[in-house]
């Protein structure tokens, strides 16, 4: 199966990225056909991957700037279709992107994914390399909070350091007696202050969320508790251990 990655062009790629946003997430958060061709024609980006002539993944960033004035590559959006997200589109888009973002002279992209999904963890984190010292709450509402049962839409914000991450992975026998921020779902953050701390999240919280909503609730302000009080203690995360759906976090100053 041959797959070409190339920017978006015609009008009818462009709304070829509207219905896979549909397929992908339904019709609330579309981002629409003319602001994705504003922005591919002022320095930002709206990349495909193809097989033939037929859209089956796109990503979507543009130029913007950090907290403390640095450029960055924000990217808001990545798609595949439901049936090839095993067939790597997804990293194959993400690598491309990252060329781009470099020839602009840039090193550092950003970018937010929901931190109970163990498979965009391992992804993210793992396969990728992003690190992660920022949790956002409830970006995108619902407000207030649990209106309708709806989980408040908390995020991790990434930073995928494109030439060098600023902190390395430790080895995997100092992480396999690191101890766990949150051993029991019932108990308040455990930061014990050691060098390498691991978070566990439920390996498949798409399917807790199905058969049990009360857990997933419970799960969400757990993990919004353990992750705000380790990134006040300056922990970063910089891996993902899917076997045992745990985040691993350092402490650079430790």
């Amino acid at each position: 199966m041959h797959i070409d990655i190339r920017p978006i062009e015609t009008y009818a790629e462009y709304r070829a990225c509207e219905q896979l946003q549909k397929l992908v997430w339904g019709d609330e958060f579309v981002v629409p056909l003319n602001l994705l061709t504003t922005v591919q024609r002022n320095g930002g980006l709206v990349l495909g991957a193809f097989i033939g002539q037929e859209l089956v993944g796109f990503v979507f960033g543009f130029l913007a700037r950090t907290a403390d004035g640095r450029l960055k590559h924000a990217s808001h959006m990545a798609a595949v279709r439901p049936d090839l997200r095993d067939s790597r589109v997804g990293e194959r888009l993400k690598r491309a992107q990252r060329e781009f973002a470099l020839a602009q002279d840039l090193e550092l992209m950003t970018w937010t994914f929901d931190p109970l999904l163990a498979r965009n963890a391992h992804f993210n984190i793992h396969k990728l390399g992003a690190i992660c010292r920022t949790y956002l709450r409830n970006v995108y509402g619902p407000e207030p909070e649990l209106v309708d049962g709806i989980l408040p839409s908390d995020r991790f914000q990434v930073e995928w350091w494109l030439v060098q991450s600023p902190i390395t992975r430790p080895a995997a026998e100092l992480i396999a007696t690191a101890p766990l921020i949150n051993p029991s779902l019932d108990a308040p953050p455990h930061i014990t202050g050691a060098p390498i701390l691991r978070l566990r999240i439920p390996s498949d919280f798409v399917k807790l969320q199905q058969h049990d909503p009360s857990a997933a609730q419970a799960w969400r302000y757990h993990v919004r508790a353990c992750a705000e009080a380790a990134f006040a203690a300056n922990y970063v995360v910089v891996d993902f251990i899917r076997s045992e759906s745990q985040y691993v976090l350092v402490k650079p100053d430790a």
